[in-house]
């Protein structure tokens, strides 16, 4: 290694450090802020004195607080990530993926601000406005093509099945609605008839004999880093 480049690569000091531990105070602030007032009612104004810092430090690290949910949202869907890649698959049982179904709904349950608010900007859709609800659903569907040859024929990058595509979307959504209730409903009955609704329908869908050609390769698509980086981007496209 060159003098040169052993100079590049700076060790973090500890203003780098205070640096990052702001930008983490702020977007921790921003989450609880948004899931108290909803994304559209919350202000810079609230997001710092959640935060206990200034205007001038806020932007200093985000442009506004649109950039400060893409981040929230990149975060999100990279945490939920292996839960999709647990799917007990390829061909799991009705049993097997009610259980798994339970562990979505764990993690929802910890998440359940960022996924209130995602629930919110997905209802309240706007001009030119991101569509994180459809970058989510396009992250978790690259997950789970990774486990099962149902989901890898939905984002084949040669002749995609459009019906299978479609029905991932719907599963992908059901999936979603079915762990919301599952932190959020206390009728156990409703849940576990719920649980068992979706456990069917994702079960019909991954045995499905239409399916099975899909292979590895379509799941090996879209690698999961690049999905994650891309959601923001993805989300404005869509």
């Amino acid at each position: 290694m060159t003098v040169v480049q052993r100079a590049s690569i700076r060790k973090p000091t500890l203003r780098d450090a205070q640096k990052a531990q702001t930008r983490r105070r702020i977007l921790d602030a921003a989450r609880a802020v948004f899931f108290r007032e909803g994304y559209y009612g919350a202000t810079v104004d609230q997001i710092v004195a959640e935060a206990g810092a200034s205007r001038p430090t806020f932007y200093l690290h985000f442009r506004d607080k649109e950039v400060i949910l893409n981040e929230l949202m990149e975060h999100y869907v990279a945490r939920a990530l292996p839960y999709m890649e647990r799917l007990p698959g390829p061909y799991p049982s009705v049993e097997q993926l009610e259980t798994w179904l339970r562990e979505v709904g764990g993690f929802l349950e910890q998440e359940q601000a960022i996924a209130s608010v995602l629930t919110e900007v997905t209802a309240h859709r706007r001009a030119n406005r991101p569509r994180y609800g459809f970058a989510a659903i396009a992250a978790w569907i690259a997950a789970l093509a990774r486990r099962a040859p149902a989901f890898a024929a939905a984002v084949r990058k040669t002749s995609p099945d459009v019906d299978a595509r479609a029905r991932a979307q719907l599963l992908v959504i059901e999936i979603a609605w079915v762990g919301e209730t599952i932190s959020m409903n206390k009728e156990r009955d409703f849940v576990d008839v719920a649980v068992k609704m979706v456990a069917t329908s994702l079960h019909g869908f991954l045995t499905h004999p239409r399916f099975h050609g899909g292979g590895s390769k379509a799941g090996k698509a879209l690698p999961k880093r690049a999905t994650v980086k891309r959601v923001g981007r993805t989300a404005r496209r869509m």
